[in-house]
């Protein structure tokens, strides 16, 4: 069985701390509702974990900062991530396999 502890299923963005981190952090928490997300803070970072997929919204990052945000904005501020991640028209997945 699989749980959320387990490191190696976990997957999701590293954001530089401030703005643009806590929408993405909120909007992950929107767009995968009804799953766990972890959030680690650090002085200058914050990791977020979702167990085996994670999928972020442009339009919901936008909707949490009151402005539009494009996939430039969110790599600026995204120096690592955990897992494959793939880029679609309308926001980021991040998957463990």
């Amino acid at each position: 069985m699989t749980t959320a502890g387990d490191a190696g299923n976990l997957v999701g963005p590293v954001m530089r701390a401030g703005e643009i981190a806590d929408a993405v952090l909120e909007a992950i928490q929107e767009d995968n509702a009804g799953r766990e997300v972890i959030a680690e803070a650090h002085a200058s970072y914050v990791r977020i974990k979702v167990a085996d997929e994670c999928f972020v919204r442009f339009e919901t990052v936008g909707d949490m900062l009151g402005r539009a945000v494009t996939l430039g904005d969110i790599e600026a501020n995204m120096p690592s991530f955990a897992g494959f991640i793939r880029t679609e028209p309308d926001g980021i997945r991040f998957v463990a396999r």
